[in-house]
Order: C-alpha cells, then sequence, then structure tokens
C-alpha cells in the first residue's frame, strides 16, 4: 500500500528520465528529406515501471477501448487511493498506426494516458533539435549517429528544470513579489494570451501555460524561435488526439506565437499533420467561450516548409 502526500505523488510521477528510457522519433523534416525535428517520448516499459515503483504492483491497472470504428484506442490509466477508497481513472487515445498497427494503437495511447498523469510531461517544453534521417519503409526514422547529441539535448533540458526548482525559498518569495502583474487591459489583437480551456484534472493542479501580461519573454529553445517566428505564425508546443461526447475525436494544439504566449485550440477532427516543432502561418482561429472559459478552433492553417539551409 503506497502512502504519499498528494505532493509527493506528483513528484515521483512526473520526475525525469534517464536517457535509457527515452526514445526519439520525427515529427517534421526539410523539404530534402535529409533532416527531421526529433521529438522524443518515454517508453511503455518505464511507464510501467514508474507506476510500480510510485504506486505499488497492485495500486495502478490500465485498460484499453477500440475507439472510432476500431482504427483508433483508447488507454485509461487507473490509480487507487486508499484514503478515498477508490479507483481514479484518466483517458487519452491515438490512431492505430502504420507499422504493427493495433499494437502501435495501444502503445501511442498508453503514452498518452500516462502525460495525463504527469508522466514524461516535462518532454513536452523540451528543446527539439534538426536531426540527419533515412527513409525507412513508409516513414523516416533517426540515424543511430544522432542519438549522442539527442542524450545531451534531453540532459540538457533536465538540468535547467531542476536548475528552476532549485531556487532557495526566500529568493523564491523575492522573486514572485518582483514579478511584474499582467496588464489590466493589455493592448494587443487576436487570441493571443486568452485563457485556456479546462484540461483533465490532476491530483494536483500545475501552472498554467502561458499568462497573459508583462512578464520577460521567454528565451529561444527551439531552432525556430533562435530564428525568429514572425508575425502571425505560431509553434506547436504540444499535440494530443483527445475524443469527443459524440465518439468522435479531435486535436488538442498548443501553439506558441512570435511573442512567446501560448493558447491552447482545438481542431474539427483528428488531424496528424500537428506535431510538436511544426510551424503554421494562415492560421485562421475562432474565439469560443463555454462557462466563461475562452477557447480556440483551429480552422485552417498552412505548414511553413524548411530547406536544407534552414535545418543546418
Amino acid at each position: 500500500m503506497w502512502q504519499k502526500t498528494p505532493e509527493e505523488l506528483r513528484q515521483a510521477l512526473t520526475a525525469p528520465f534517464p536517457n535509457g528510457d527515452i526514445e526519439w522519433r520525427v515529427s517534421a523534416t526539410n523539404k530534402e528529406k535529409t533532416k527531421g525535428l526529433a521529438v522524443p517520448y518515454v517508453t511503455n516499459r518505464a511507464i510501467q515501471n514508474r507506476l510500480d515503483d510510485t504506486v505499488g504492483i497492485d495500486g495502478w491497472h490500465n485498460e484499453f477501448k477500440p475507439w472510432k470504428d476500431g482504427k483508433a484506442q483508447l488507454c485509461g490509466i487507473s490509480i487507487y487511493f486508499h484514503e478515498r477508497k477508490q479507483w481514479l481513472t484518466k483517458w487519452d487515445g491515438a490512431d492505430d498506426s502504420d507499422i504493427e498497427s493495433v499494437k502501435g494503437g495501444l502503445s501511442d495511447s498508453m503514452k498518452r494516458a500516462a502525460v495525463e498523469w504527469g508522466i514524461g510531461r516535462y518532454l513536452y517544453g523540451m528543446t527539439q533539435v534538426w536531426v540527419s534521417i533515412e527513409q525507412r519503409g513508409k516513414g523516416f526514422v533517426i540515424v543511430d549517429a544522432e542519438r549522442q547529441k539527442l542524450d545531451q539535448t534531453h540532459e540538457k533540458w533536465v538540468q535547467k528544470l531542476q536548475n528552476k526548482t532549485a531556487v532557495p525559498p526566500q529568493n523564491a518569495n523575492q522573486e514572485q513579489q518582483q514579478k511584474p502583474r499582467p496588464a489590466q487591459n493589455p493592448q494587443r489583437t487576436g487570441p493571443q494570451g486568452q485563457q485556456r480551456p479546462p484540461q483533465p484534472a490532476p491530483q494536483q493542479p500545475s501552472p498554467p501555460q502561458g499568462t497573459p501580461g508583462n512578464r520577460p519573454q521567454p528565451q529561444p529553445n527551439t531552432p525556430a524561435e533562435a530564428a525568429g517566428l514572425q508575425e502571425g505564425m505560431y509553434l506547436v508546443r504540444g499535440a494530443v488526439l483527445k475524443p469527443t461526447l459524440n465518439s468522435g475525436s479531435r486535436t488538442s494544439v498548443q501553439l506558441q506565437d512570435c511573442a512567446g504566449e501560448c493558447l491552447q485550440a482545438y481542431t474539427h477532427g483528428p488531424d496528424s499533420n500537428l506535431a510538436p516543432g511544426v510551424i503554421l502561418y494562415n492560421v485562421k482561429l475562432q474565439s469560443k467561450s463555454q462557462r466563461g472559459v475562452t477557447f480556440y478552433i483551429l480552422d485552417t492553417y498552412d505548414i511553413v516548409t524548411f530547406t536544407a539551409q534552414d535545418a543546418a
């Protein structure tokens, strides 16, 4: 029987993983198909070990359900809370893959359900790098020689996160007092900086991503940001397939604008073109409001195509 406070549980589940538990896939390629943006994710074996070590082998279980007429899979990960004497389940889904169709869908849906619990969520904001790729079957894979560079990128990101959390309490209070307050009436046009829609409630809610106002601008941490996003362009920070109430699905996407502000938008249906690292332009967003919360519908967009010189 596991005994942890909510904060201890959150810290245990969200802790970074060693390099050996991280795998990488190609999210976007340049025009010549010689380089691609590498996106990290945690292996399913590492997720299972994390849950075993955190809540015990009898403190969690997963279950799968076919979705979208059997073309996708839903995964629910449940954790038993002794004080409540009940199981709490968090769900997410993924389309079946081109390779090992159903197995790929099961695997990807479990990775996404794990993120709902905070497992591997720290990877979503990680610096993305261009790597050499080669074609394998219908897709592209990262060449083996790039592994060392990817491991170093992951280690730097983990170190950056640990440095942020290592601030002494007194300094943290001073920083909180000196932090500029959001402008009461920010002079902005368009959807940037609006309140995000409600997300699935974790055991301990994490701070909101993307707060409007006069806060210091984030430093560039992706190739796109280093070059500078132009006005009207958006960097895809995260994209997750979400089930809808009518048994359909749509993609939930986090977008970052040229000023560093983030917003949450939803597509009309599933969209496999949206992946972390992709840059959009000619974006048409439709503002919606529900129960006092503003969110956006991503109607149309175009994707920026990089040349070999851009990716070099």
